[in-house]
């Protein structure tokens, strides 16, 4: 694990941080709000090429500690397919986060995390109707982790090498509705306390 680095800026907030889903780019079957933090899946989801995937409209800021978004579940739809993580620019839009490489996920429908698999592996509990899952990209130490309803789940993947990634949610079955909050909104997740712990950790370290 790395040490954080005292220089490293401590904030979540950046004028060049994702603010909204890139439209121009996303996989088949999604319907994207006016607001373009909210989505529909009204496609077939009966192959594993038709995931409507969509990622921010920028890349998250490399030069900041750590990124972090969430997605509220307002309809499971279907079959609950619905998947948070983080991708790289080379990602297929036709697949859900984590099955490709350069991209993590998280899915509700069995709470398994993705890493270049379709398989996965065991992780965390499901999520549905309701819910509101995070996803924390941590480029002090090199990890990505996830929550649920304001909890902390157990890091999800470590040694994630830092490079250009997007913000990146996945739906895959009829009717499934989430919106996004990329931070204009309070968190459910105490993000403010995690910072607050990491400054403490970084003073520490300054001192020793």
């Amino acid at each position: 694990m790395l040490g954080l680095q005292p220089t490293v800026q401590l904030s979540h907030a950046a004028a060049a941080a994702p603010d909204a889903f890139n439209t121009a780019q996303h996989g088949p079957g999604l319907e994207i709000g006016k607001d373009k933090l909210s989505l529909r899946y009204v496609g077939d989801g009966r192959h594993d090429n038709d995931v409507g995937s969509i990622q921010g409209n920028r890349a998250v800021p490399t030069q900041q500690l750590l990124y972090y978004f969430e997605l509220t579940v307002v309809d499971q739809g279907e079959l609950g397919r619905i998947a948070i993580g983080f991708s790289d620019k080379s990602f297929k839009l036709t697949r859900q986060p984590g099955w490709e490489s350069g991209s993590y996920g998280y899915h509700g429908d069995d709470g398994r995390k993705f890493h270049h698999s379709e398989k996965g592996e065991e992780y965390g509990p499901k999520y549905s109707t309701g819910d509101t899952v995070g996803a924390c990209l941590h480029f002090g130490r090199q990890e990505v982790f996830f929550t649920k309803n304001g909890t902390r789940l157990k890091t999800a993947f470590r040694n994630v090498r830092p490079q250009q990634m997007y913000p990146t949610v996945g739906l895959h079955s009829k009717n499934e509705q989430v919106v996004v909050n990329f931070g204009a909104s309070p968190f459910r997740f105490d993000l403010e306390g995690l910072l607050a712990d990491e400054r403490e950790q970084q003073a520490a370290a300054v001192q020793r």
